[in-house]
């Protein structure tokens, strides 16, 4: 597996930033309470964003792999800031909706996409995150 890389920059404008991935470019706004527009997508919605098209992923692939057309499938994700605790989220939700499929295909593609997907692993279970913080100044 190879490493999964983001690069983000300051864009000039107040609380607006750009990511870059491989060749892809995304604009990416903080949200109007942290001084942010708030038009394009926030953190947190890249975040649901990256849960839901991870499982997308698995879901179809198992299907495909089970000989299975699976005609629609729509994943509502949600989640809600911790007043308690900042920094945290008080819950992570993810709703399915999948058409004219039998609900064991369902549930198993689901189980599926929770033992393999690396997002919904770190995120249900805390994976560790280090931190780096180096300055670089042009002034001798």
């Amino acid at each position: 597996m190879s490493i999964q890389a983001v690069t983000s920059h300051l864009s000039g404008q107040q609380g607006r930033f750009l990511l870059q991935a491989r060749d892809q470019h995304l604009v990416v706004d903080a949200s109007q309470t942290r001084g942010g527009p708030g038009e394009a997508w926030q953190a947190a919605e890249l975040l649901m964003g990256a849960l839901v098209t991870c499982s997308n992923a698995v879901i179809t692939e198992q299907a495909r792999l089970d000989g299975v057309a699976l005609p629609a499938l729509s994943i509502e994700a949600s989640c809600e800031p911790d007043p308690d605790q900042p920094g945290h989220y008080r819950f992570i939700q993810l709703n399915y909706l999948f058409s004219d499929t039998s609900q064991t295909h369902a549930e198993k593609w689901v189980n599926q996409f929770k033992l393999v997907c690396p997002i919904y692993g770190s995120l249900s279970r805390g994976a560790p995150v280090s931190i780096t913080v180096r300055t670089q100044s042009s002034v001798s």
